[in-house]
C-alpha cells in the first residue's frame, strides 16, 4: 500500500488568493496571515515559526496578494502582505526588494532604504535592487550619488532594457544639471553635461545644454561649437537656434545672431522668444512722416 502523499502547502492559501482576485485585498491579507500562522508556533514577538514548506507557500501567496493589491491601487494592503511575507522568508532577496520598491512608491523612504539594503545584503549583485536604491537616492536629492551608482551598474551589469536604462540615466543627469545651474554652479553643471555628452553623443539637447552652461561661464566659442553640434543633430531645434544667436551676440557678431533668429521665424513665425529678442536687437524706425524736433512739421501751426 502506497503512503498517502502530503498535502500541497500552497493549496491552503487558495481561499485567500480568491479573495484577492475578487478585489477584497484587505480580507485576503488577513486570511493569508492567519493561514500562515495556523498549526505553527510563534517566537517571543508573536511572529509565526512555521515549517519550511508552509513558510515558503505562505510567503509566495502573500507576495501574489500584494501584486494584486498593487494593481488594484490598495497599497496599504500590499504593504502589509509583503511585510508578513518577509517575516516568513527573511532570506528571500526578492521579497525585500518588492517591499522596498512599494515602500518607496508610498513615500516611506527610510523603510524603503532598509528593505532594499536587506535585499542587497542577501544578493549583492541584485540589479533591480541596485537601480531602485539609486533612484531612491535621486528622489532624496542625492543625484550625484545616484548617477555614480547607475554608472557603476552600467559598467558591471548587462542591462536587459538598455534604452530605458539610458533614458533614466539621462533624466538624472539633466536633473542634476538644472539643480546646479539654479544654484549658480555653472562650472559643475558643465562638467555633468560633458560626461553626459560622452555617453549620449547623439542627443542634441545635451549638446545645447552644455552650450548654455558654457555661455554662462563666458566660454563663448565653446558655446557656439556645442550648440552648433546640437543643431547639426536636429536642425529644427528652434530653442537651440535662439541659444546660438545669444552666443553669437556674446561674441559681438550681432549680424550672425539676428540671422539665426530670422531662420527660426521663417520656420515658426509665432516663436515668441525669437521674435521678442529680434525686437530688442532691431533699432526702431521712425514712424512715417515723423521729423526731428524743431523741423517744419514742428513749426507748422493750424490756421
Amino acid at each position: 500500500m502506497k503512503p498517502r502523499p502530503s498535502p500541497d502547502p500552497a493549496a491552503r492559501f487558495g481561499p485567500a488568493l480568491t479573495l484577492a482576485a475578487t478585489g477584497r485585498f484587505a480580507d485576503a491579507v488577513v486570511q493569508g496571515i492567519e493561514l500562515s500562522k495556523s498549526e505553527a508556533g510563534t517566537d517571543a514577538e508573536g511572529h509565526p515559526i512555521p515549517d519550511d514548506a508552509r513558510a515558503t507557500a505562505g510567503a509566495q501567496a502573500l507576495a501574489r496578494i500584494a501584486r494584486l493589491a498593487e494593481a488594484g491601487q490598495d497599497l496599504e494592503s500590499a504593504d502589509r502582505a509583503l511585510e508578513h511575507a518577509r517575516r516568513l522568508r527573511p532570506t528571500y532577496a526578492d521579497l525585500h526588494f518588492h517591499h522596498g520598491a512599494l515602500l518607496a512608491r508610498r513615500g516611506k523612504r527610510r523603510e524603503a532604504r532598509k528593505a532594499l539594503e536587506a535585499a542587497l545584503k542577501k544578493h549583492p549583485l541584485y540589479l533591480a535592487a541596485r537601480v531602485e536604491l539609486a533612484m531612491l537616492d535621486a528622489r532624496e536629492g542625492r543625484i550625484g550619488e545616484a548617477l555614480a551608482a547607475l554608472r557603476e551598474i552600467q559598467r558591471d551589469d548587462k542591462i536587459e532594457e538598455p534604452r530605458a536604462f539610458q533614458q533614466g540615466l539621462r533624466s538624472l543627469e539633466l536633473a542634476q544639471f538644472r539643480r546646479l545651474m539654479a544654484e549658480g554652479q555653472a562650472e559643475r553643471a558643465a562638467d555633468v553635461l560633458r560626461g553626459a555628452v560622452e555617453e549620449h553623443e547623439t542627443y542634441p539637447d545635451l549638446h545645447v545644454l552644455l552650450g548654455t552652461a558654457e555661455l554662462a561661464l563666458g566660454h563663448y566659442d565653446d558655446a557656439v561649437a556645442s550648440i552648433a553640434r546640437g543643431l547639426e543633430l536636429n536642425p529644427d531645434y528652434h530653442a537651440a537656434r535662439v541659444q546660438l544667436a545669444l552666443a553669437f551676440d556674446a561674441l559681438g557678431d550681432r549680424g550672425a545672431a539676428t540671422e539665426q533668429l530670422h531662420l527660426v521665424l521663417q520656420a515658426d513665425p509665432d516663436h515668441a522668444p525669437a521674435r521678442e529678442l529680434l525686437e530688442v536687437w532691431t533699432p526702431k524706425k521712425r514712424a512715417a512722416g515723423q521729423t526731428a524736433p524743431g523741423g517744419d512739421s514742428a513749426r507748422r501751426k493750424d490756421p
